[in-house]
């Protein structure tokens, strides 16, 4: 095994299959009562007014989900990479942060596996009483590590299968609700105790159902073009799921008695049963199977890229960073599988994942101001596929919203994520402060006031670019059949060709020749310019430019560019 890139493997249908199904799980399956039982406690949704409570409040922890996943998908697009927020936050704010997230997230996310996978034991025991729940989940958990350990597209086979039979049988229970005669819209009506601030309280305790969507961003590197596969998967199922909590919260509001739903962890299958009697009970019970081993399965996989991204960035030791020979990040799925395993024996993860979710409102919090942070960093190789619409409104306002949910859900779950905080600092102080050299595009955006930035980050991001290729609007032909050209016979100053090629340039893009001279100047001069072996491209951008305009300098002599990052050595270039 070696390190290297991991293999791309995943196609639109697996990216929409590992999205969906790392998200409709506990959230439709387990929590709706035990959320009426919280909301009927706070004295809302009482009555005749808790199924539309319920429903709206669903709806509602739908809000701060949208803005997140925006701007992770442009994250991702702009930098596909294995690790998915860790990635984001330290290229974006630095290691600290990096270090911060990418260690809780992992945490987070392996606590919820064991939390399915401890909830498909449960079920298990409905049909198998004798069987010991932890038993059950260990054996899973081991089932899953091996299936993970074929490869993402392996992996990713499995989620489909997973996710269409949970879509199809809910798909099922849905329609036959919506014309049963059992169904009585005056259930969903909303009540006179209805308020704001309990619609908060209760949408922040569902708003677990909701954060597994954007794991497969985690999994970015493996995608075939993630450009266009990850807007796309991502988007569609985000309407999904919204449109199965919305229709389904419905159904099981309207055809169930709202005295049958406060505290019921089986209500869906209570609702199956009330529709389609006692087939439907057991359909939805299979569903609930399929759901949970799909976001554990989904969970793993996303979750094991968390220790194969820190530890190529020396974040953890370098051996966790190792992959095989079929590009299968096998370590890091072994760790990632054992800490379940031990987490399913040892802990109450039913108890503990609930309180991670906050932890991760506050990460998507901070992927919100990373896009920010990108943006305003003016690094010209950050160059996502997909831009979050209405910047910056949106980044900030999915900034701003995890603050007001994560406080309404209580002083246990705030105490759980600083903790988390506390555990990445410690780890940062102690192991990857002097391991790392790198710094966060956030001093980018500090640069004009004299803090220190990290001219790596361009390099880096231009060798994301060169990966990612050329995309089908991109006018490069055209581009190279426009160019000037400069042929040398001799070696010459490199700034004496860079104030001849702004001389060419200046007539087709209307900038001034000494503006040119200087930003193309400072270009060679801080060595931001080689991009392969003999080759090397200064460039500038320049808002509403018609179209890339380019003067081709060839040299048979070589001219030398200088490499401030190597400590003034030099870069020939022919």
């Amino acid at each position: 095994m070696g390190s290297g890139s991991l293999k791309k493997e995943l196609g639109l249908l697996d990216v929409y299959a590992i999205a969906t199904g790392a998200t409709l799980s506990a959230g439709f399956f387990l929590l709706p009562g035990l959320a009426a039982s919280a909301a009927v406690a706070g004295g809302a949704g009482a009555g005749s007014g808790l199924g539309g409570f319920m429903v709206l409040a669903y709806l509602l922890a739908a809000v701060p989900l949208i803005p997140a996943t925006l701007c992770k998908v442009e994250l991702a697009t702009a930098m596909p990479r294995a690790g998915g927020v860790y990635y984001f936050l330290d290229r974006s704010m630095g290691p600290q942060v990096g270090t911060i997230g990418g260690v809780g997230t992992w945490i987070a996310l392996m606590l919820k596996v064991a939390f399915a996978l401890v909830g498909i034991g449960y079920y298990t025991a409905l049909f198998f009483p004798t069987f010991p729940v932890r038993s059950v989940a260990v054996v899973l958990a081991v089932a899953l590590t091996l299936v993970n350990l074929r490869g993402a597209k392996k992996t990713g086979d499995v989620q489909v299968i997973l996710v269409s039979g949970l879509l199809l049988i809910l798909g099922v229970f849905i329609g036959a609700a919506m014309f049963a005669p059992s169904f009585d819209g005056s259930r969903l009506a909303l009540g006179e105790a209805v308020t704001l601030s309990s619609l908060i309280s209760t949408a922040g305790l569902v708003y677990i159902s909701y954060v597994g969507v954007t794991k497969v961003c985690s999994v970015a590197e493996e995608v075939k073009d993630p450009e266009k596969t990850l807007p796309l998967g991502v988007l569609l199922s985000v309407g999904t799921v919204i449109l199965v909590y919305g229709l389904g919260m419905a159904a099981m509001m309207a055809v169930v008695p709202s005295d049958q739903i406060v505290g019921n962890t089986t209500l869906s299958a209570s609702a199956a049963e009330v529709v389609l009697g006692f087939p439907g009970r057991i359909a939805i019970s299979v569903a609930a199977l399929l759901a949970f081993i799909s976001v554990a399965n989904a969970g793993l996989m996303s979750a094991s890229r968390y220790p194969f991204a820190m530890s190529r960035d020396h974040i953890i030791p370098k051996m966790f960073g190792r992959i095989s020979g079929g590009g299968i990040p096998v370590v890091a799925i072994l760790l990632t599988g054992a800490v379940i395993i031990f987490m399913i024996v040892a802990l109450e993860p039913t108890k503990i994942a609930k309180l991670a979710s906050a932890f991760q409102l506050l990460l998507f919090g901070l992927v919100c101001l990373a896009v920010i942070v990108m943006r305003e960093s003016g690094i010209e190789s950050y160059d996502p596929g997909f831009r979050t619409p209405g910047y910056p409104w949106v980044p900030l306002v999915g900034a701003l919203l995890p603050i007001i949910f994560i406080r309404a859900m209580g002083p246990l779950a705030q105490g759980f994520s600083l903790g988390l905080i506390f555990l990445g600092v410690v780890w940062y102080r102690f192991y990857v402060r002097h391991r790392v050299v790198r710094d966060g595009a956030i001093y980018h955006m500090f640069e004009r006031w004299g803090r220190r930035r990290f001219d790596g980050l361009d390099r880096e991001f231009r060798g994301i670019l060169k990966e990612k290729g050329l995309r089908h609007e991109d006018p490069f032909d055209d581009i190279v059949a426009r160019a000037q050209v400069i042929d040398l016979p001799e070696a010459a100053d490199p700034m004496v060709l860079v104030r001849e090629a702004s001389r060419l340039l200046s007539g087709r893009i209307g900038i001034p020749v000494d503006e040119l001279v200087e930003d193309l100047g400072d270009r060679q001069i801080h060595g931001d310019t080689p991009v392969t072996h003999g080759v090397a491209l200064p460039h500038v951008r320049v808002d509403d430019l018609e179209h890339p305009e380019m003067v081709l300098v060839r040299s048979r002599n070589g001219i030398e560019v200088v490499r401030s990052d190597l400590a003034g050595a030099v870069a020939p270039v022919h």
